[in-house]
């Protein structure tokens, strides 16, 4: 419904019911470019942020997986470093291990120290590594991958013989 207002001198129409209906449009609309600037400083769009840095396992424990990103770029590098303190008794080999459920996911880009060899077992490859651990000296070996899928991806990185931790991230386009 539209009304006429005279403003000096001048006819000016003016539909209230339609003003009103684009203010909330308006506020609906900085209401969400209010939250997607959160979620982006919150780490929900990849990068750094409070969100998007993940740790799995215990420090103390027999292995984990630090500072890896939840959320991810396709196509972009990223590292998953994996924390190692393996039991006495190796024998100067420590063997890491990745679910294929993960790696269908990614691409292993390289892997930091590089390993004396890689084998694969049923649903999983193995990374030996030549290092001897001595108790409470844990080491790290870091992994540099890069997204192949979007959506949600994760699976398992393990020490041979030893525990395992599950690994969650969310590729976006």
């Amino acid at each position: 419904m539209s009304e006429s207002r005279h403003a000096g001198g001048l006819e000016i129409g003016q539909d209230l019911r339609f003003q009103r209906r684009m203010w909330a449009i308006q506020r609906i609309g900085w209401a969400v470019m209010a939250l997607s600037i959160l979620a982006a400083l919150l780490g929900l769009f990849g990068g750094a942020g409070p969100l998007s840095v993940a740790v799995v396992g215990k420090e103390e424990a027999p292995i984990s997986v630090e500072q890896y990103y939840r959320f991810l770029r396709y196509g972009a590098p990223t590292t998953l470093r994996v924390h190692v303190d393996a039991p006495p008794g190796t024998g100067g080999e420590v063997c890491v291990w990745i679910d294929r459920e993960y790696l269908e996911s990614v691409q292993v880009q390289s892997v930091t120290p590089e390993p004396a060899r890689v084998e694969a077992g049923s649903g999983r490859l193995t990374y030996v590594f030549d290092a001897e651990i001595e108790p409470g000296q844990p080491t790290a070996f870091t992994f540099t991958l890069q997204p192949e899928k979007l959506g949600a991806i994760g699976g398992w990185v393990g020490l041979e013989g030893g525990p395992s931790v599950r690994v969650e991230q969310f590729v976006y386009p």
